[in-house]
């Protein structure tokens, strides 16, 4: 199947680039048109050309400001898209907590087979996607992250990072228990979100469950140990995770 493309990229050399990237390695990719501006964008994907492609591989930052300012002026994004960015640690992990695909300049050829491969077809709340990586990029303030938006198995959540207790795994599952009593089922393992959440109050304590600290009460000590929970649960910390529990505790927290 075909799918149609639409390219924004203010850089000829980046905009040529991605075009041989898409040539070579995605030739079901059929590019129909190209721009370099938020107002190339808005021209290209008004209502008149509604349908004519089905993803829009964007750059943040144009000439005329970030392409937020376009994307804002859309009721409903009926495209998908992908974003084509520099390499910022802080920006990929927007990208990540907001389900929205992007590749990394230089490109490469495989990462953006990948992307591509995941394009959903006006089906995923593109709208609510990039609403939430909007609220996420802040390069001002790298770890100001106030939602998440997990992929699950019956569409996309935008969870609040204050209301998820806790991560745990079950084969290549990873369920999200939140303060409301719900739990999301993620296809994606619970390594895939360790790193992701790791700088930001959640701290793995074995294979199976990620923490949030600040639902930490009580740690209990022993071979591994355990933690106690606001909630009443409990939660094993295995031997080879004690050590830096207490390490991060102690870092974030103070004395343990």
């Amino acid at each position: 199947m075909t799918t149609r493309a639409l390219l924004i990229e203010d850089e000829p050399e980046g905009l040529e680039n991605l075009q041989n990237q898409l040539a070579n390695y995605c030739p079901d990719v059929e590019i129909v048109a190209t721009g370099g501006s938020n107002a190339d964008l808005l021209r290209l994907a008004s209502e008149e050309n509604e349908g004519k492609f089905d993803v829009a591989f964007l750059d943040i930052n144009l000439p005329d400001g970030l392409v937020f300012q376009a994307l804002q002026q859309f009721d409903e994004i009926p495209f998908d898209i992908i974003f084509v960015t520099a390499f910022d640690k802080y920006a990929l992990r927007a990208f990540e907590f907001s389900a929205i695909h992007y590749v990394v300049k230089p490109i490469d050829g495989e990462e953006l087979v990948k992307a591509v491969s995941r394009i959903r077809r006006r089906n995923a709340a593109t709208k609510q996607r990039v609403e939430v990586l909007q609220q996420n990029y802040n390069p001002n303030a790298p770890n100001a992250f106030e939602k998440i938006g997990i992929s699950g198995l019956d569409g996309i959540h935008f969870v609040r990072l204050r209301d998820i207790i806790r991560l745990e795994a079950e084969d290549n599952y990873t369920h999200f228990l939140l303060k409301n009593g719900e739990r999301i089922t993620a296809s994606r393992t619970i390594k895939a979100f360790e790193d992701t959440l790791a700088s930001l109050g959640f701290v793995r304590v074995h294979k199976k469950h990620i923490v949030n600290m600040n639902f930490m009460k009580t740690y209990i000590k022993g071979e591994g140990g355990y933690l106690v929970l606001e909630t009443g649960e409990t939660v094993e910390v295995s031997r080879r995770k004690k050590s830096s529990l207490i390490d991060t505790v102690r870092r974030t927290h103070g004395e343990i």
